[in-house]
Formats: structure tokens, sequence, C-alpha cells
């Protein structure tokens, strides 16, 4: 009787081992599909084959409306990637299944993945993070058609519209690291090229004791700070006289002029000219003038 019992169990446990599905993860290695699919999973997947694929997300974030859920992540905390410098993580973003924003809905759809580490994922053209980190303009080089653009001293991103690809790579001030994101999207035609420009946003006046100040900012055509630009402007003084000042712009896009000693009564600061190499100077669009008045 206790071996019928013993064989029984074991029967049963067996067969629990045989029907339990197996359980859902991001996978450490594959290949990605520019412009299609990474490891388990495909643009056009839903919400649902996303979880049945890798599981519930560590976090959700609300993109366009409060709790839309549209962007969600999975961090693998096991899986130190870029050669064990970054914690490796896949992001999703969807969009509702007629093309408007998320709903946080089982029909939800990918529209991007985008990843950290996962050194084990490797595109077509035979890379992953940890070879972009320092070779950079070899993987731009792989993307012949690919848009370059330098945010910052500090970013560089590369867009493969044909592909359905990019990379962007972000290094820390201080410490001097260097992280590596990717991405994949549905492929399409480039946007037009950007028409490069500069505008003067605002102009703020103040006077401080005998100190007539006038603060400029210098935003480019994405509105992002401008660093570097020289701005040329004019005071025009209490009295009616002028006087010509120049100057640079920090890496808040600001350059401050200052007249010393000032007299009551009023002065304009006006802008004459800012370059910016390959840019143009947007007066149509930039605060050319301001004014004060010094009342003793």
């Amino acid at each position: 009787m206790m071996k019928y019992t013993i064989a029984a169990l074991f029967i049963g446990a067996m067969s629990l081992l045989v029907t339990l599905p197996a359980m859902a993860d991001v996978p450490e290695n594959g290949i990605v599909f520019e412009g299609q699919s990474v490891p388990g999973v495909a643009l056009g997947f839903t919400r649902a084959d996303v979880e049945a694929a890798y599981g519930e997300p560590t976090r959700c974030q609300s993109v366009g409306t409060a709790g839309d859920a549209a962007s969600c992540t999975w961090i693998l905390e096991d899986y130190i990637g870029q050669g064990g410098e970054v914690q490796s993580q896949v992001n999703m973003r969807y969009r509702s299944p007629d093309g408007g924003s998320a709903n946080n809905d089982p029909n939800d759809v990918v529209t991007t993945i985008s990843w950290y580490g996962l050194d084990g994922w490797v595109t077509t053209t035979g890379i992953n993070t940890l070879y972009a980190v320092n070779n950079q303009n070899a993987v731009i080089d792989l993307y012949p058609n690919g848009i370059i653009f330098h945010q910052s001293l500090f970013d560089t991103h590369l867009t493969a519209y044909e592909e359905g690809f990019s990379a962007s790579w972000h290094t820390a001030y201080l410490s001097g690291f260097t992280s590596v994101r990717m991405s994949i999207f549905e492929s399409r035609d480039p946007p037009p090229p950007r028409e490069l420009s500069v505008n003067v946003s605002e102009i703020n006046m103040d006077i401080y004791k005998r100190q007539v100040i006038g603060e400029v900012r210098v935003l480019n055509d994405l509105n992002w700070r401008t660093r570097g630009a020289d701005v040329s402007a004019t005071w025009t003084m209490h009295d009616g006289t002028t006087r010509a000042v120049q100057g640079t712009t920090d890496s808040f896009g600001l350059v401050v002029f200052v007249v010393n000693k000032a007299r009551k009564g009023t002065y304009t600061l006006t802008i004459d000219n800012v370059v910016v190499e390959d840019h143009f100077f947007d007066k149509d669009n930039s605060v050319l003038s301001a004014s004060i008045v010094k009342k003793r």
C-alpha cells in the first residue's frame, strides 16, 4: 500500500512539472531586428502580449494623461550590463490601437522599445551597448543614413529613421562615465532637415545699488539653452548716449551686461546680433530690447 501511495505522489508531482508554464521573464540574450523586434517582443505587440512574454513590469509611468501607463519598465535586478557598470532594463512605450494615447488597457500596442545594459542583446549590425560605449563613431558608421544630433557636450544622439533604430550616449559631467541607451521603433522617412537658428527668449532687467543689470537668455530652434553664443548689444544710457557691449552665454544660455555707477534715468538694452556657428539669428522670434528706470 505504501508503494502505491509514493508512486501516486511521484506521478502527481511529475504531472505538475509538465503542465506548469515557464515563468515569463526578459531574455538576457538574443538578436535585435531594427524596426521590428527585440528578444521576446515585437513592435505592435499588445500590452497583454508583452506581459505574457516578460511578466509584470517593475513600474509604469503616465505620459499623456494620468493613469495611462504609457511607459513601462522591466528592471533586471541581477543583470548589471555594459560590462558590469549599468543596471540592465528595458522600456516599452504604448499607444492605443487606434493610434491615440495609451489607456492602460491590455490592447494598447508597443510603439518603441528602449534598453540599457543587456549586453546579450545584439543588433543585426553586430553591436550592443557595451561595444557602443567606446566605439561611438564605429556605431554611427554602421547607419550611414542616420541623423546625428549633439544635444550638448555630454549628449549625442543617433537616429536612423529608415532602419527604425536609435542610440544615445550620455556622459556624466563629474565622473566622466558614459552610458548608452538603444531603441527600436517603426521605420519611417526622416524629417526635413532642421533650420538651425538661435533666438533671444528674454531680457531680464534689474537694479542693484548703483548697477543696472541686463540678463539675456539665448535658446536654439529646439528651445534648448545655447552655450557659447556671442551676443552683441547696445546700452542706451540715462542721458541718451550709447555704449556697445559684448558677451558669451554660459551653460544656462545666459549672458549678463552691467552698467556700473548708474545715475537715475531710463536705461535700455538692445540686442544687435547673436552669433553661433552654423546658426542664423532669428530676430523675428526674439526679444530685442528691454528698459528699466532707475529712480535714484
